[in-house]
């Protein structure tokens, strides 16, 4: 990995541990951040610009016809509607957030239709997949631990199960090459 590249990767890492951390435990999120739970505002700001910044990154990838990052989007894409529909499933959200997870999930659909009508075939990397979940899964165990455990047990489940999972991924699946 060259510098630029782990410079990307820790930033993707941080993002999304603040990600993960905010749809898991926003109370601690809100609180590490000094603001309060009846004052969303300058949290929504900050997510706003998050999203800005995505769309950007949707725009230039677009513009330069990366079709990589076409590819990696759809899966994104379905998650974020699994994520979304399960927020009104355990009626953390309301019933009309399933208009934004029909929104994402149509995209993702959208997405891989135009790039197979042009003949690119989307490859689902396995291993890639497993070792995303993985880091995931972790980030999870790690965010809910936080209260139970503190900021030791939540960094040990973190360990425990992003390192499990990544030596079941690298056992069973074989990286895949350029």
């Amino acid at each position: 990995m060259t510098l630029p590249d782990l410079t990307m990767f820790l930033f993707g890492v941080l993002t999304l541990g603040g990600g993960m951390t905010g749809l898991l435990r926003s109370d601690l999120l809100l609180t590490l951040l000094g603001l309060p739970a009846t004052e969303p505002r300058l949290f929504l700001m900050a997510c706003s610009q998050a999203s800005i910044a995505m769309g950007l990154y949707y725009i230039l990838s677009a513009v330069h016809r990366n079709r990589e990052f076409c590819a990696w989007s759809i899966s994104v894409r379905v998650l974020n509607f699994c994520v979304f529909t399960g927020m009104v499933v355990l009626h953390l959200a309301p019933a009309r957030w399933l208009a934004v997870a029909a929104f994402e999930l149509a995209g993702a659909l959208t997405t891989a239709w135009a790039l197979t009508s042009k003949g690119i075939t989307p490859v689902f990397d396995c291993f890639q997949a497993l070792r995303i979940a993985c880091i995931l899964l972790a980030f999870m165990g790690g965010a809910l631990a936080f209260s139970v455990y503190g900021i030791y047990g939540s960094a040990s489940v973190f360990l425990a199960v992003s390192s499990a999972g990544m030596m079941y991924a690298y056992r069973n699946f074989a990286p895949m090459s350029d």
